[in-house]
């Protein structure tokens, strides 16, 4: 595997990057420009396109009708309209490329995980594998201890990194679980993990034909507007849909429910353990960068 040193800011050895690549350096060239309509996410999309790990996510986002924005909300984290197909990133990291392009691709990574999968939230898997995916990101971007010595908000993204070179990507995937399932709800969290969709799946095909089934909907839509992933207006929407159906319509209903749940549950766990696969072969494949990294890095853990 071959890693390519990007230095941000650094427009002659940029450009002879992308021609390294094969994508040239045109004037007027906006491959990215239909994912964002904000100049500084898209020069980030590009520099994401052009890392070996990057490539193939970046093209699959130009598959879907996905937007990336700046969030006009609280909270310093990025944020998911998944129905919508809209992104939303921290506006603080506006002004520092090194950290829009490494939230960015966390981003990226997880959308690409839900949008194959069917899930309309989250899981706290995708976050631990988003957070992999950012780790091999930043490693082939050839990050330097000085790149995060330079921002303020850099300090968490640091931790992460060193967890991943210096304990493994049990330790990383560990850290991202953890800030997955705190209380969070400016971020959308906590956010659920495979087990208890799982346990969710298992209780509705028990609840089907009965009226516990509805009530699990209803629940369920009601966690989702107290975490910002629905509108109280699209919840009682959603209710009163239900509660019109015909009586011969409901166990039609319940069924097929159950049914796309099921399939998209099984798509996601097969999704979480190729990406874990995915990221076994990257570290065998890229011992030799790892290497350098944690040279780079050997003062983790210090003030």
């Amino acid at each position: 595997m071959t890693f390519i040193r990007i230095r941000i800011k650094r427009s002659a050895l940029y450009c002879l990057v992308l021609v390294l690549f094969g994508s040239g350096c045109l004037p007027g060239k906006k491959q990215d420009a239909g994912l964002t309509s904000e100049p500084s996410i898209e020069r980030a999309l590009e520099t994401l396109r052009n890392t070996p790990s990057g490539n193939q996510v970046t093209d699959f986002l130009h598959k879907k009708s996905v937007l990336f924005e700046y969030s006009n909300t609280p909270g310093r984290c990025h944020k998911f309209s998944l129905r919508t197909g809209r992104i939303f990133l921290p506006r603080e990291l506006k002004d520092s490329d090194t950290l829009l392009i490494l939230a960015l691709a966390r981003a990226a990574y997880i959308y690409r995980l839900s949008a194959l999968s069917g899930l309309e939230e989250l899981v706290s898997e995708e976050e631990e594998m988003g957070a992999l995916f950012q780790a091999r990101v930043a490693v082939e971007l050839g990050l330097t201890n000085a790149d995060l010595a330079r921002d303020k908000f850099a300090r968490e993204l640091r931790s992460d990194l060193c967890a991943y070179l210096m304990e493994g990507s049990g330790a990383a995937a560990l850290a991202a679980r953890n800030e997955a399932l705190s209380l969070e709800p400016d971020c959308q969290r906590p956010l659920e993990t495979l087990q208890s969709r799982k346990v969710w799946l298992d209780d509705i095909r028990e609840a089907i034909n009965n009226d516990s089934f509805f009530q699990l909907l209803y629940e369920r839509d009601r966690a989702r507007v107290r975490k910002g992933i629905i509108t109280m207006n699209t919840a009682m929407k959603n209710e009163a849909a239900i509660k019109a159906l015909p009586t011969y319509e409901i166990y039609r209903y319940q069924r097929s429910f159950y049914d796309k749940q099921s399939g998209v549950f099984s798509r996601i766990e097969k999704l979480y353990r190729d990406s874990l696969r995915e990221d076994e072969a990257w570290r065998r494949a890229g011992r030799e960068a790892i290497d350098r990294a944690r040279e780079e890095f050997s003062g983790c853990g210090l003030p």
